[in-house]
């Protein structure tokens, strides 16, 4: 199974290392409560950190931490003992430029937003007096290019004209040609959505702009009004021809949800429960393999055979592999 990328960790770490450096210490199951991660994905952690080395150290120069306790000689690993000495790096003055004062600012800011992250303190102090520092030599103004197809579809908008667009659909990942009446092109969440009347539905849907592979005006007037459907929820394109599986995931699993794109996340004590739109049995079944024994299905009773029995035909598969 899939672990969590080198980024993931780094960004715990950066949450972790001051929080136990405030406390002088603190167990495994301690940091895993704070956390909310697995004791063993901590231990884990933690060991492989104690060999990290620091850029522009001398030789020899680690993160400092050093984990009392270890599982191989019958010792609990979540009653190992964490301690971080990290004098040894930090008691020298250091010289940062200023790309490495932005990396260390956004590295900072996504652990801050970790669940368990101290928000108030050592690390969330420091980035402010190194964002007050550096000031304005750390802003940064990026100008992002627009999708080819947003000039055509904004003309089409205002002649009111239909449109003809080749679609690619990742819940799919195929291109669909549709024939669609603009309605209005807005931006949001940092992406272009064309909202419109989509002839092959025969109902209106919202079409994220950059995936709109090839598109040409065809001139002819469509009549339908840009206020048509502004009081009702629009679905998505990539919502056709999928069915709503809902997931109840374990909360210290919650890092591997963030992998799926889903529809609705809610919290319902130790589990969440996540709701994804799905096609495809055999990606329901990667899925499943994926989260773990301890994810379920719970609206498995409405779902079709094919996505119903995905989990069990997956792992009769991996099992078969193993025979």
């Amino acid at each position: 199974m899939r672990g969590p990328s080198t980024s993931v960790k780094i960004e715990r770490l950066l949450a972790i290392v001051p929080w136990v450096v405030e406390r002088g210490g603190a167990t495994v199951a301690d940091i895993a409560e704070r956390f909310e991660m697995p004791t063993g994905a901590v231990y884990d952690l933690l060991l492989a950190a104690m060999c990290y080395e620091v850029v522009g150290a001398s030789a020899y120069e680690n993160l400092g931490i050093v984990v009392f306790g270890d599982d191989g000689d019958g010792e609990d690993a979540s009653e190992a003992w964490v301690h971080v000495e990290p004098g040894a790096m930090l008691d020298r003055p250091l010289n940062l430029s200023v790309p490495q004062a932005f990396g260390i600012l956004v590295a900072g800011q996504s652990a801050l937003a970790l669940r368990g992250a101290d928000r108030s303190g050592a690390l969330a102090t420091a980035l402010d007096k190194l964002r007050a520092a550096y000031d304005e030599r750390v802003r940064v103004s990026v100008e992002l290019p627009l999708p080819r197809s947003l000039p055509t579809l904004r003309e089409a908008v205002r002649a009111g004209t239909t449109v003809s667009i080749h679609y690619y659909t990742p819940n799919t990942d195929a291109v669909s040609e549709r024939r669609v009446d603009p309605l209005d092109v807005s931006l949001a969440d940092g992406h272009w959505y064309l909202r419109g009347w989509c002839h092959l539905r025969q109902d209106l849907r919202s079409f994220r702009v950059d995936r709109i592979e090839e598109c040409s005006d065809t001139g002819e007037p469509h009549g339908r009004s840009p206020e048509t459907g502004e009081a009702t929820a629009i679905a998505p394109a990539e919502s056709d021809e999928t069915t709503e599986v809902v997931l109840s995931i374990p909360r210290s699993d919650l890092w591997r949800v963030e992998s799926y794109p889903s529809r609705e996340v809610r919290v319902d004590g130790d589990q969440c429960i996540v709701t994804y739109a799905i096609r495809s049995p055999l990606v329901l079944g990667q899925m499943l393999l994926r989260l773990g024994a301890e994810t379920r299905v719970v609206n498995a009773a409405e779902l079709p055979p094919g996505l119903a029995d995905a989990g069990r035909a997956a792992a009769a598969e991996i099992l078969a592999l193993y025979r």
